[in-house]
C-alpha cells in the first residue's frame, strides 16, 4: 500500500516568504565568508604531504615575478617597442604581432592573461594534484609561445623541489618570445645566469611545423639556429614529426636512467610535444590522467616505443610525447588555455595592470565557500520539503494551535 501523508491544500504565502528569506540569507552568508581559512589550509597542506604548500606557492610566484622584471629590463636595453595596445600592463613579456620567427597566429587574450606571476602557484597546484611531491623527477616540454607560463612551470618545479628534464623549442606564435634578438633560448639563458631559475633545457629544437621550422624560410631557420647557438645548448635536428618524437623520448629516457617520471608537463602547442593545436584541443588543459586518455574526446595513448595506438591496435594520428607518457602510466599537465585556467583558479583575465605575487584565488587551498554552498543548498532543499510536504506530527501540532485557521479549504488533507 502506498504511503499516506499530510499536506495543505495550498502553500501559504507566509511559507513562501519564509523560503525566500532563508534562501537569501544562505546566499548572503556564503558570499560573505572568507575564501581562505588559515587553519583549514594548513590541514589541507598536511594532508597533501606538503605542509608548507602556501609558502612554496608564494615563493614560486615571487621567483616568476623577478623573472618577468628581468626580461622587461632586457627589452628596454635592447630598445624593443612595447605597444600599449598589445601590452597595456607594460609587462615586457609580450613579443610583436609578427616577426621572421613567428610560427603561428596567437590569441592575444591568452598571452596577456598568462603574464601573471601567480600562474607559478597554479603550476604548483597542478603538480600537487598530479601526485608530484618534493624530489620527484618530472619531464617538461615547452616552446617560445608562452614564455610567462614556461617561467611559471620552472619556478613551480624549483619551489616544490622537483628534478626536471627539459626540452624546449625556439619558434613562437604571435605575442610570445618571437623577437629575433630575444627568443626563449635567450631568455632561459639570461634567467639562469642571473640565478633566477636554476634549470636549463637539455636540448633545443627549432620548433614550428614538424618541430624543425618546416615551411619557413632559410633566413628564419638561420635566426632560430643563431638563438640556440647563443644559448650554448645543443640543437635537436629532427627529420620530421616522428623523428622528433623518437629523439625526445630517447633523451627523456637516457636522462633518468633507472628512475621514473612523476609527470610530463607541456607548455604551448609544440608539434612533437602535444600534437600541435589539434592535440591541445583534444587533450584539454590542466591535469590529464592516464585512465582518461582513452575516453571519448581525449588524446589516445601510445606505446613507449613506436607509434601511438588506439585500443584496437590501429596506429593513431595523435602520436606525440604527451600521448606516450600517458600510455606508460605517467600523468600529463597541459599548461594551455590560459584564460580558462585563470578563471578556474581565481586569476584576472587580460589584466590592464601588473598583478603582484600573492594575489588570486589559487592560494585558497581548501575553499570553504564551496563546502558551505553545498551545505546551504541541502538546507534550502530540506526547508522546501518541510513546507511542501511536512511530517504528520508537525501538521497535527500545527492544527491544534490553529496555525491553519478556520477555513476548511486551508486545512491539511490526506494525499496518496
Amino acid at each position: 500500500m502506498k504511503k499516506l501523508y499530510y499536506r495543505p491544500q495550498k502553500i501559504s504565502s507566509w511559507s513562501l516568504v519564509f523560503l525566500a528569506i532563508v534562501s537569501i540569507a544562505v546566499v548572503v552568508a556564503v558570499r560573505s565568508m572568507p575564501a581562505r581559512w588559515p587553519a583549514i589550509d594548513r590541514w589541507a597542506s598536511s594532508a597533501m604531504s606538503v605542509p608548507d604548500l602556501e609558502d612554496r606557492m608564494l615563493d614560486a610566484s615571487v621567483r616568476a615575478e623577478d623573472a618577468f622584471d628581468a626580461i622587461h629590463c632586457r627589452r628596454v636595453v635592447l630598445g624593443h617597442k612595447m605597444l600599449d595596445l598589445h601590452d597595456p600592463a607594460d609587462t615586457g613579456m609580450l613579443g610583436p604581432s609578427m616577426s621572421l620567427v613567428t610560427s603561428l597566429p596567437g590569441h592575444l587574450d591568452a598571452k596577456q592573461t598568462s603574464v601573471n606571476p601567480n600562474f607559478a602557484a597554479v603550476a604548483l597546484r597542478l603538480l600537487i594534484d598530479a601526485g608530484v611531491r618534493p624530489g620527484d623527477r618530472i619531464a617538461i616540454g615547452c616552446t617560445g609561445s608562452f614564455p610567462a607560463l614556461n617561467i611559471a612551470v620552472y619556478s613551480a618545479a624549483e619551489s616544490l623541489g622537483c628534478r626536471p628534464v627539459i626540452i624546449s623549442s625556439a619558434a613562437s606564435s604571435q605575442f610570445g618570445a618571437n623577437s629575433p634578438d630575444l627568443m626563449w633560448p635567450d631568455m632561459e639563458k639570461m634567467l639562469f645566469e642571473e640565478g633566477i631559475i636554476p634549470f636549463r633545457s637539455e636540448m633545443v629544437s627549432r620548433g614550428g611545423f614538424q618541430d624543425r621550422a618546416a615551411g619557413m624560410s632559410d633566413e628564419t631557420r638561420e635566426i632560430l639556429e643563431a638563438s640556440i647557438h647563443r644559448s650554448g645548448l645543443p640543437l635537436m635536428d629532427s627529420k620530421d614529426d616522428q623523428d622528433a618524437i623518437e629523439r625526445r623520448m630517447l633523451l627523456y629516457s637516457e636522462a633518468v636512467e633507472d628512475e621514473t617520471y612523476a609527470v610530463y608537463i607541456n607548455v604551448g602547442g609544440g608539434d612533437a610535444s602535444v600534437g600541435g593545436t589539434l592535440g591541445n584541443d583534444t587533450l584539454g588543459e590542466g591535469v590529464i590522467r592516464p585512465v582518461s586518455a582513452y575516453s571519448p574526446g581525449r588524446l589516445l595513448g601510445a606505446t613507449q616505443v613506436g607509434m601511438a595506438k588506439s585500443p584496437d591496435g590501429e596506429p593513431s594520428p595523435n602520436d606525440c610525447v604527451a600521448a606516450r607518457f600517458l600510455a606508460s602510466g605517467v600523468p600529463v599537465i597541459n599548461m594551455i588555455n590560459a584564460v580558462k585556467l585563470a578563471k578556474q583558479y581565481g586569476l584576472p583575465v587580460m589584466p590592464t595592470e601588473i598583478t603582484p605575487a600573492g594575489e588570486g584565488g589559487v592560494y585558497a587551498i581548501a575553499d570553504m565557500r564551496r563546502i558551505f554552498a553545498v551545505i546551504g543548498i541541502v538546507f534550502i532543499t530540506l526547508m522546501t520539503l518541510l513546507v511542501v510536504r511536512p511530517p504528520q506530527k508537525l501538521v497535527d501540532a500545527a492544527k491544534k494551535r490553529g496555525w491553519f485557521g478556520d477555513d476548511a479549504k486551508s486545512q491539511p488533507q490526506w494525499m496518496v
